[in-house]
């Protein structure tokens, strides 16, 4: 059995975030590849139809399975029909958000899929791939949360009770490891280290999907998958993309103190609710690195909190913000626009919003509908949307409202996020209330030194990444920082100094060899810059 399980995007290749896999891929070959099967995960967003087709013809995959998002669903179709097309025995199965609450929908429309696996995938991946391995397919009926064609009918089985134990499950960065298309050092920087969400948001399918219950990954598991992804690629930025990383206190504050026992002085951002975090959870993570926090602020009108379902109040954001600015983490926010609704009394209350919450910066977007969410089965309900919509129309996003008013209160929203995003001079004048309450911490370091360092103040900043150094000689960040501070200034033999130092302490961080081959070549030493570049070729390789 050989399994190939990818994603597919044809407009994927420009966006950061849009071009990488969904880190479920990696924990779905990871699974596979424990339990002793040929799998290999696959990028194909962004890739021209040639280079999709050269990939199934060479890999030939038994099971192709494919993640389907929104976006995406068309994409997913005519890969499987090609799929169906080169190699006829292929097994297709897709999976992800928007195909397993359309699981009876997708195998009536679409011939070319052959089943849906609903909600968490791992083990009935793993199942189906067994069964189809011994040519089994008449005991499809036997693995739970597959739907499935017998006959002309569609077969849905009850769903599988979700994975108690994330901890039993392999690190998701280990499915990435060999695969196509997939550059490790963006890939692996994301992480998830819980399932399930808190909150019961209508526009949103994660309690569809996942179930109701939270369940998380110890602080442990946590930090040895940091570990073994800094260790072999170098990593020491990390975004980790839980809906709500801050749900369970007691294992966010042990994550922290984790990280700073181990010393992997590394920085990293996650996602939150504005009810979910206090000052002191906050100030572990600052000492810990966190650089940054989005959370999902929505609207400022209580009104339309309430019809998105958001159970959180205006001073509750505020709150949140204050207190997140005030232990020195960035604060990004998300927005949205076309809320049934909203009207420009409510617009002016985000606005004024936005004032009071003083955020870095900020992402807007148009409501729309997802399948397993609440608003879309309302919507069906009340006939406002057809039930096949997402089959027919070829729209990527299906916006709730289309009317002008969305497009010119998006615009408005985005002007007002530049125009009240700290100051430079905001930022200096709080960094040393800051560093009173977290006291010494290379993410605050780090921050206040980008700062002059971009005020053009290059001595300051300089004694403030020497402070790292001299305070964590151990600690990359320091290093990595002169260097490029030394390098940008014209000391290039200072910053070459730095950057060895840097290579001493994270042997496999390509960046570094990278510039440090650079620098040795311009200062003549060419037997080190071919050393160096030998090491580039071995990293890029790994």
């Amino acid at each position: 059995m050989k399994a190939l399980i990818c994603s597919v995007y044809d407009a994927g290749g420009a966006d950061p975030f849009l071009s990488l896999l969904p880190v479920g891929v990696g924990s779905l070959v990871a699974c596979l590849r424990r339990a002793g099967m040929e799998a290999k995960a696959a990028n194909l967003i962004g890739l021209p139809p040639d280079a999709i087709r050269k990939i199934l013809v060479t890999e030939r995959p038994d099971l192709l399975g494919v993640s389907v998002m929104t976006h995406n669903r068309h994409d997913s179709v005519r890969l499987a029909e090609l799929a169906k097309a080169l190699h006829p025995g292929c097994f297709v199965v897709f999976g992800g958000p928007h195909a397993s609450p359309l699981c009876r929908e997708t195998l009536a429309a679409y011939p070319a899929v052959d089943a849906v696996i609903m909600g968490e995938g791992e083990e009935t991946l793993k199942e189906l791939a067994e069964m189809r391995a011994r040519g089994e397919e008449c005991n499809f009926h036997q693995v739970r949360g597959l739907a499935f064609r017998h006959g002309a009918k569609v077969v849905v089985t009850p769903l599988r009770p979700p994975i108690a134990d994330l901890d039993l499950l392999p690190p998701a960065h280990e499915g990435f490891i060999g695969g196509i298309n997939i550059d490790p050092r963006r890939q692996m920087e994301f992480l998830i280290t819980s399932r399930g969400c808190p909150a019961e948001c209508t526009f949103c399918s994660s309690p569809n999907f996942w179930g109701k219950s939270l369940r998380f990954r110890s602080p442990r598991n946590m930090v040895a998958e940091i570990r073994a992804i800094r260790d072999r690629y170098g990593l020491i930025y990390f975004s980790i993309r839980d809906d709500t990383f801050t749900s369970d206190r007691t294992r966010v504050i042990e994550f922290c103190r984790l990280l700073l026992k181990e010393r992997l002085f590394i920085l990293w951002n996650c996602q939150s609710r504005v009810s979910a975090v206090d000052e002191e959870m906050l100030l572990w993570m600052r000492r810990a690195g966190c650089d940054c926090i989005q959370y999902g602020v929505e609207s400022g009108s209580p009104a339309l909190l309430a019809t998105l379902g958001k159970r959180i109040t205006a001073e509750q954001i505020v709150l949140a913000a204050e207190t997140t600015r005030g232990v020195g983490i960035r604060l990004s926010i998300y927005l949205m626009t076309g809320i049934p609704g909203e009207t420009e009394q409510e617009l002016r209350e985000t606005l004024r919003l936005l004032e009071a919450v003083k955020a870095d910066d900020g992402q807007v977007s148009p409501l729309a509908f997802y399948p397993g969410t609440r608003l879309f089965t309302e919507a069906v309900r009340r006939s406002e949307v057809p039930t096949d919509i997402f089959e027919c129309s070829t729209d990527e996003a299906l916006y709730v409202r289309r009317d002008p008013f969305v497009l010119s209160a998006t615009k408005r929203l985005l002007r007002k996020i530049e125009s009240v995003v700290r100051t430079q001079r905001y930022r200096s004048e709080a960094s040393a209330a800051i560093r009173r309450r977290t006291g010494y911490c290379h993410a605050g370091n780090i921050a206040v030194g980008e700062l002059l360092a971009a005020e053009g103040d290059f001595s300051a900043a300089e004694q403030q990444y020497q402070e790292i150094s001299r305070r964590e000689p151990d600690n990359p960040w320091g290093w990595l920082l002169l260097g490029e501070l030394w390098r940008e200034n014209g000391q290039t033999g200072k910053a070459i100094m730095a950057f060895q130092r840097l290579t001493e302490l994270l042997p496999s961080h390509l960046p570094a060899w990278e510039t440090l081959a650079t620098l040795l070549g311009k200062s003549g030493a060419r037997t080190e810059a071919r050393l160096c570049r030998e090491r580039v070729r071995e990293l890029t390789a790994i």
